[in-house]
């Protein structure tokens, strides 16, 4: 006896995103490009919200807001990875790639540019 409780991701241009308004049917299919264009924009932005948090002033008010931001992002994220389309899925990881790659360099040019310098800070002495 099979028992089929698995879930099945399918590549169809009918999908209904995160919310019930925004959905395409089968005669949209450059409503659904743009859709996904628009999923991969937002995953790369949630890539970069911690290069936000660099440039961020140093507040226990603005790092519980930049988190509550953060984790709202990550459950929309999720959100559209459940949509189980496999087209809005590859937009995710698309999209997360290019923004994580985007976000290490900016990492990495901001933390160079505020390293102390090689002998200490010059104000410690």
């Amino acid at each position: 006896m099979a028992i089929n409780n698995g879930m099945v991701v399918h590549f169809r241009v009918n999908c209904e995103f995160v919310f019930k308004g925004w959905s395409t049917t089968a005669d949209e299919t450059g409503l659904f490009f743009f859709g996904c264009l628009i999923v991969m924009f937002y995953c790369m932005l949630h890539m970069n919200l911690y290069t936000f948090k660099l440039i961020l002033p140093k507040n226990v008010i603005v790092d519980i807001c930049w988190y509550l931001i953060y984790a709202l992002s990550g459950i929309m994220v999720m959100q559209l990875i459940m949509t189980m389309n496999g087209w809005v899925n590859v937009a995710v990881i698309i999209g997360c790639t290019i923004g994580y790659s985007i976000q290490e360099s900016w990492s990495q040019i901001y933390e160079k540019e505020n390293q102390a310098p090689p002998g200490g800070c010059e104000f410690c002495n």
